[in-house]
């Protein structure tokens, strides 16, 4: 993992879309950062406008963080990358799972590094919420000697992260 990664930052401004910090940092999207996503998405895969609508409406919903998912984002001093994660209910795992199914890495830089780093913050995300597997879609990681620590192929092919949830602490 690169030094310079310093985990979750959120912005000084909650409502900010685009951090101030200039150093490298990965966090959670939310509803402000739609706008800024939006035209991210665009300028790297354009849509025609019905398509594009419903890629808002899916972007929406993730960053909504209401039991969809959510939007992983990456950059330094804009947006760099994208990891959307869905929840799912799992029969296999015996409840519900974060799966990654397309990962948007960033246009110059070592992608593999950036996607490390996104599952380090899923991880954190998923064990506080509870999710206790991760998986991510067999082609995100072309290398297998680079997988993101603590995943590995499971038999239906897809790559897993088996979590242990933070416990819970009241009062």
């Amino acid at each position: 993992m690169p030094a310079s990664f310093q985990g979750p930052v959120m912005s000084v401004h909650p409502d900010s879309p685009i951090p101030i910090e200039t150093q490298r940092w990965v966090r959670p999207g939310v509803a402000a950062d739609a706008p800024v996503l939006d035209a991210w998405l665009m300028a790297r895969a354009p849509l025609a406008v019905p398509e594009a609508r419903g890629r808002r409406l899916a972007l929406d919903a993730l960053l909504e963080q209401g039991g969809h998912g959510i939007c992983l984002i990456a950059g330094i001093d804009a947006v760099r990358a994208l990891l959307p994660v869905v929840l799912v209910h799992s029969l296999s795992t015996g409840g519900r799972m974060a799966m990654v199914t397309e990962w948007w890495p960033p246009e110059s830089g070592d992608a593999d590094d950036w996607l490390a780093e996104c599952c380090i913050v899923l991880a954190e995300w998923c064990r506080a919420h509870g999710i206790r597997h991760a998986m991510l879609a067999p082609g995100l990681i072309a290398d297998a000697a680079r997988a993101p620590a603590g995943f590995v192929r499971g038999a239906e092919g897809l790559w897993r992260g088996n979590l242990v949830p933070t416990a819970k602490h009241l009062g």
